[in-house]
């Protein structure tokens, strides 16, 4: 993707791109999807924040390395973090699973859709500033779940809806849109559930495909895409053989050479490349391998992401560990059971670690609430509705040294299946129905902001402000007062 460049590419390219979208919004000119280009009007709320110019969130946990923390924010601090106020609020109609990304002044927003009643995924462009409508683009069907990728050097927005249908097996479709007007550059079809952020590097895309448990079996893996034309370049698979399994769910990591995502279980015996953990060179040819559960035939995924830092490769599994291990070989540096007993129920987390470079942040999966009862795998595929309350059961947040020593821990009612996006020594996460702001530190609330609904999608922060959405189809955004 370039990020080296970035700084480059906004002081060339920020101020036409502005330009050319703010005569879309005005000129009420038809969208992509065929509908009115009229803009769904803007708050009237004003607060501050620096200039959106300077934005970039560009995929899931904001860089490759999947750390979750933009260091470009310098003016939001755990002494002012309390004083975040609504700057505008909008309203899409469908539910939000996808966490938003930006980049100079566009967060995008995917919808998620739903399979059965045939309501198609909708991809919008809002305006950071004000929260004014640049463009929406109509996925062709299914449900839209993946966090979508920018390429800023290529002007390109990577989404992808998914086909769930258990008898008929469509094809699920990835999209090349054109960032200044939502334009498709090209589309391509991908059998599988596709759910993990992409990379995009060197002219690719790096597609993750999931969907392998039973009853579907589809063959998951990695699917690479020429980014110019969306042409199939290689495929790889968790299994060889088709029909059988085997998934990537989380968003792959990036660390220069090699691509690093966890895996999930196949339909059949136990084989290496699954409920792990598997790195690929750029050609598709495995670098390594490693088994978190072995000899393991139930659903023993990593279901997250993997997040890279201090030379290690981190990631949790169903099984409840965190996992620090060697990016070149596969080798496990140290782990820490975080969720003991979540190998009776396979109930330990799947949520993605991130990292300021002082303290990780990761949800560990669920725990019985002492004998009450309660039941049910800790399953991405059928969660419809990922941070549902699971009765019987609770959630834990938990920050750790870079040694995996824990360092606090928060209890929470929901599970969290995304990541904290950090900045300025705070994190900002979905608990139910409020966006919260923690002390990294110590783990303890600094601000909060109820919500109308569960939080699926994770948040994003960048010198503009703070970004996050829910269930409801309600997308905020958040900024300190104007100084007067």
């Amino acid at each position: 993707m370039g990020y080296a460049r970035l700084a480059f590419i906004n002081s060339l390219r920020v101020f036409a791109v502005f330009a050319v979208l703010a005569g879309l919004a005005t000129a009420g000119c038809t969208r992509p999807d065929g509908s009115p280009g009229s803009a769904i009007p803007a708050a009237k709320e004003r607060l501050s924040g620096s200039s959106s110019s300077s934005d970039s969130w560009p995929t899931f946990a904001y860089d490759y390395a999947r750390t979750g923390y933009n260091a470009a924010v310098t003016h939001l601090t755990k002494s002012n973090v309390s004083r975040l106020q609504l700057r505008w609020k909008q309203n899409v109609g469908d539910q939000i699973f996808a966490s938003p990304v930006t980049f100079a002044g566009n967060l995008i927003v995917v919808t998620r859709g739903d399979a059965l009643t045939r309501t198609r995924p909708i991809v919008y462009d809002f305006r950071t500033s004000d929260g004014s409508l640049l463009w929406k683009f109509r996925m062709n069907g299914g449900e839209g779940q993946m966090t979508p990728t920018i390429d800023p050097d290529a002007g390109l927005v990577i989404v992808a809806d998914e086909q769930k249908q258990i008898r008929r097996r469509g094809p699920s479709h990835v999209y090349a849109l054109r960032l200044l007007d939502g334009s498709v550059a090209w589309s391509q079809q991908i059998v599988g559930l596709l759910r993990a952020s992409p990379v995009v590097t060197g002219g690719s895309v790096y597609m993750g495909r999931a969907g392998g448990d039973p009853p579907l079996c589809l063959q998951g893996g990695i699917t690479a895409l020429d980014e110019s034309t969306g042409a199939i370049e290689w495929t790889w698979s968790v299994d060889p053989q088709p029909n059988e399994g085997g998934s990537v769910w989380g968003a792959i990591a990036f660390d220069g050479a090699h691509l690093i995502f966890g895996t999930g279980n196949t339909c059949v015996e136990p084989i290496p490349t699954a409920n792990g953990a598997v790195a690929l060179n750029l050609d598709g040819t495995p670098l390594w391998d490693m088994v978190a559960v072995k000899n393991s035939s139930y659903d023993s995924d990593t279901g997250g992401g993997v997040m890279l830092y201090n030379g290690r490769a981190h990631f949790i599994n169903k099984n409840g560990r965190f996992y620090a291990v060697s990016p070149q070989t596969g080798n496990i540096a140290w782990y820490k059971d975080l969720d003991p007993d979540a190998s009776k129920g396979w109930t330990g987390g799947f949520a993605t670690p991130t990292t300021d470079g002082s303290t990780m942040v990761e949800d560990s999966g669920l725990y019985r609430d002492g004998t009450s009862g309660g039941g049910g795998e800790f399953c991405q595929l059928t969660a419809a509705r990922p941070t549902e309350v699971f009765p019987g059961f609770h959630s834990k947040l938990q920050g750790m040294d870079l040694n995996g020593s824990v360092l606090w821990s928060r209890t929470t009612l929901n599970r969290l299946v995304g990541y904290v996006a950090l900045a300025g020594g705070v994190g900002f996460v979905g608990f139910s129905e409020d966006f919260v702001g923690l002390d990294l530190s110590t783990g303890k609330t600094l601000w909060k902001y109820p919500t109308s609904s569960y939080i699926n999608a994770s948040m994003i922060v960048v010198p503009s402000g703070v970004y996050g959405a829910d269930d409801d189809g309600n997308v905020y955004a958040f900024g300190l007062p104007a100084k007067k």
